[in-house]
């Protein structure tokens, strides 16, 4: 079998000369034997890198590096690049791992057993990180709110570090959706899925490209694109807020009825407040959420590419010659 690993990268020209001589260690000549692989191939997406990343991959593929370089035309996103690496993906074993090795890449050996014992996507789960607390509290909770919240079951602490069966990778090529969240189409195809435990290692060269904002919109596009729970959990939560609001309302209104030393005036005013302060906190989330689902949707709709191939290297030949 053959095994093409898409690595994604965005201005990482400080960490290639480490990440290419470690995959040249991990996956020699005898690994290659022991694990019955007859190639092992990289598939780099560079994503719109405006630094020297493109032409330093683009130099070691002609000094004799087994890959190919897809060149995004600007920075679409993590998840864009991943999946312009799904689509030109060949081989029948695909990767995905990050560049800056914290995704240790021995585990993909460990993976490639998974998949001779049976499995059709062998994925790696975080026992640790070594991260910083704020940033280690904050994945937890995302990964625990998606979770709860995602309307198939989701692997915690799981990543888009994983290894793909080919047949899985034509499953998720064949969704239509433009807003891809690819470990969550990992998980809705189906097929036989292997957890792979493995500590995260802390980032070897350079800084992290993901910053708190790209955190948000990964994990806010994840939910959107992988569940409508959300949407249910708007509609109990306005039936809660009119039921509390008649509740009150009732309430109040015996407790008048029944006689008070305090205004009536009093008793209305209250429940005037309490319910215009139920019902705008809810109506608030609800407004939150419906944003979320309509703007994705809009983006949709307009059936924009999600990501422009600007240049392949080496260069793809022109079918029709």
């Amino acid at each position: 079998m053959d095994l093409e690993i898409i690595l994604p990268v965005f201005n990482e020209e400080i960490v290639l000369d480490a990440l290419f001589g470690r995959l040249d260690l991990v996956f020699d000549s005898q690994a290659r034997l022991d694990h019955q692989l007859s190639s092992v191939r990289f598939l780099i997406i560079d994503d719109g890198s405006s630094d020297n990343t493109a032409a330093r991959i683009a130099q070691l593929i002609r000094e004799g590096l087994p890959a190919r370089l897809i060149r995004l035309s600007r920075n679409f996103g993590h998840q864009a690049a991943l999946s312009a690496g799904l689509d030109h993906a060949k081989a029948d074993l695909v990767a995905i791992m990050d560049a800056d090795l914290q995704d240790p890449p021995e585990i993909i050996l460990e993976m490639v057993q998974a998949w001779r014992g049976g499995a059709d996507v062998a994925f790696g789960v975080r026992k640790n990180r070594k991260e910083g607390m704020i940033k280690k509290l904050a994945y937890a909770a995302f990964y625990r709110v998606y979770a709860f919240l995602a309307e198939v079951d989701v692997p915690l602490d799981s990543g888009d570090f994983s290894l793909l069966d080919r047949k899985v990778v034509e499953a998720m090529k064949q969704l239509p959706e433009r807003l891809r969240f690819p470990r969550g189409l990992r998980t809705w195809v189906g097929f036989t899925h292997v957890a792979i435990p493995y500590e995260r290692l802390a980032r070897q060269e350079g800084e992290s490209k993901y910053d708190w904002r790209s955190l948000y919109h990964l994990a806010t596009d994840g939910i959107a694109a992988m569940s409508i729970r959300p949407l249910r959990i708007v509609q109990f939560s306005t039936f809660v807020s009119s039921l509390f609001t008649l509740i009150l309302g009732t309430g109040l209104a015996v407790r008048v009825s029944m006689g008070s030393n305090l205004d009536p005036e009093v008793y209305w005013s209250l429940i005037v407040c309490l319910a215009v302060l139920a019902t705008s906190s809810v109506n608030l989330a609800c407004l939150y959420i419906f944003s979320a689902y309509i703007g994705r949707t809009y983006l949709e709709i307009k059936g924009r590419p999600t990501f422009v191939v600007m240049e392949t290297v080496p260069a793809e030949k022109d079918p029709s010659e």
